[in-house]
């Protein structure tokens, strides 16, 4: 009878410690390291294939992060209509969830929950903002101009509606937790807190060095040369130039960004140019860190608390250089995705804590009461099994939310020459040494994505310039088909 009970007793550990197993491994982190390896690896079609399966899995609350990644994915190989198509799909996704401006979005930011990955993933805003930017990225390869302007005016509204609205929700919406959370403003005031959490996110802003306001550098930059490339009047003239002092304004004094202002100012007849255009590295990944808080429980006096944090990808080109027969330009940072990202972060961060200091606090209560509910039945065993279940449990009660768009770069960098003469240029730096073929007398875009310095880069190339619909066609069709109509 007592190796029985020995035995039920082994089996119920082994059948939390699975549980918690299972319901941990399950990160973002671990579903994106297959396509992530394989971009690594230069192998496109792998990575193409390794995204797809992870997006065809199923699993609807993180149907919005793997549409996002995908389209992302076959951007980088070069498949831009189905790019557009899985991007289209993530953004009509998080439109029907919910959008910034509407009180149900920050309804569902502060949600409580004990596992917080098995919530809905409904896009931040900085993921509304380049959804719609990579579409406009995507439709410019195939031609279209004119969808492209409307995918950067629905970026540029993606950026009005969170300044306008978004940081202010998120204060209510701290306010009404901590209303409904007696215990919250006490936990978060103690002295073992503020010492762990201070450890955790001390050098946030020194890691990341947040931008201020809800601006996206890299969308102004875009919409600022796609408006001066097909602008049809001094109404884009003056957008273009406004949002280029935007950028400056956000990253300070930079180099390209001076370039295309003198540009965009200049009068007269304007010459065809070519933009390079350096992607590099990946954007941040988030890792959980956890650690003890004090519960103001007699019977459970410290419990655990995991929250989300940011880290750095290492090892990103910063800089790429375009030589042509006469002219040479070396690109400038102007957008820090890491920078981008932690601003948002930054913002939300007391939600997220007060979402994960409640679930933690309900957690224990409930386990609490499967103790005094153990000990109301008179076993000893039951009691033991149920004060070990609760223990293994206590110190990591909450799961955070590891969810994060992987695939973006980590860096935006822009150079800018005349269109050579003879249809060429030469990339060169820490993203590798390429020679490429661009349209002659067109204004042109060179795209040279870099995984990490020193490793395999794509690289696509197209015109900026408005064409003729059929001509549109011809090229979505080649590109998307290999033929032409």
């Amino acid at each position: 009878m007592v190796i029985r009970t020995r035995v039920r007793f082994a089996g119920s550990i082994l059948l939390v410690g699975g549980w918690l197993t299972a319901v941990g491994c399950a990160n973002h982190n671990d579903r994106a390291e297959g396509y992530l390896k394989a971009l690594a690896a230069g192998n496109w079609n792998d990575a193409v294939s390794e995204a797809r399966l992870v997006s065809a899995d199923g699993t609807e609350r993180n149907a919005v992060i793997d549409a996002l990644e995908l389209g992302t994915v076959e951007r980088i190989a070069g498949d831009f209509q189905p790019s557009d198509q899985s991007l289209g799909k993530a953004w009509a996704l998080m439109t029907s969830k919910a959008q910034p401006g509407d009180s149900s979005f920050i309804d569902l930011l502060a949600a409580v929950a004990v596992n917080e990955r098995a919530l809905d993933y409904i896009g931040s805003s900085s993921d509304r903002v380049m959804c719609a930017t990579l579409r406009a990225l995507d439709v410019l390869a195939m031609g279209d101009l004119e969808t492209a302007r409307v995918e950067l005016k629905r970026a540029q509204f993606a950026q009005e509606d969170a300044e306008a609205r978004f940081a202010e929700r998120i204060a209510e919406a701290r306010e009404k937790m901590e209303s409904e959370h007696s215990d919250l403003a006490k936990i978060e005031s103690s002295s073992t807190f503020k010492n762990e959490y201070a450890a955790a996110y001390g050098g946030l802003e020194e890691n990341f060095r947040p931008y201020d306001g809800w601006t996206n550098p890299f969308t102004d930059w875009l919409t600022a040369i796609v408006l001066h490339v097909d602008g049809v009047d001094g109404g884009d003239l003056n957008r273009s130039i406004d949002l280029l002092r935007r950028v400056r304004g956000t990253i300070g004094e930079n180099a390209a960004v001076e370039s295309d202002l003198a540009l965009v100012n200049a009068s007269g007849k304007r010459d065809p140019q070519v933009w390079l255009l350096l992607e590099s590295g990946f954007a941040p990944r988030k890792e959980e860190v956890s650690f003890r808080i004090p519960a103001f429980i007699p019977e459970m006096p410290f419990i655990g608390i995991a929250l989300p944090k940011l880290v750095q990808v290492e090892g990103a080109a910063t800089s790429a250089t375009i030589f042509s027969d006469t002219n040479t330009a070396q690109t400038s940072i102007v957008c820090d995705m890491g920078s981008v990202i932690a601003q948002e972060f930054q913002v939300e961060l007391p939600l997220i804590t007060g979402r994960a200091i409640a679930g933690t606090v309900a957690k224990a209560a409930a386990s609490l009461a499967a103790n005094l509910a153990a000990e109301n039945t008179g076993s000893g065993w039951a009691l033991l099994a149920s004060m070990v279940a609760t223990n293994v449990y206590g110190y990591a009660t909450t799961i955070a939310d590891l969810r994060t768009w992987r695939t973006l770069p980590r860096y935006y960098a822009v150079a800018r020459i005349p269109s050579p003469k003879n249809g060429r240029v030469r990339l060169s730096g820490p993203a590798g040494d390429h020679e490429v073929d661009v349209p002659l007398n067109r204004n042109a875009m060179v795209v040279l994505r870099s995984l990490r310095a020193g490793g395999p880069a794509a690289i696509h190339v197209f015109p900026l310039d408005p064409i003729p619909s059929f001509e549109v066609a011809a090229r979505t069709e080649f590109l998307t088909k290999g033929t032409l109509p």
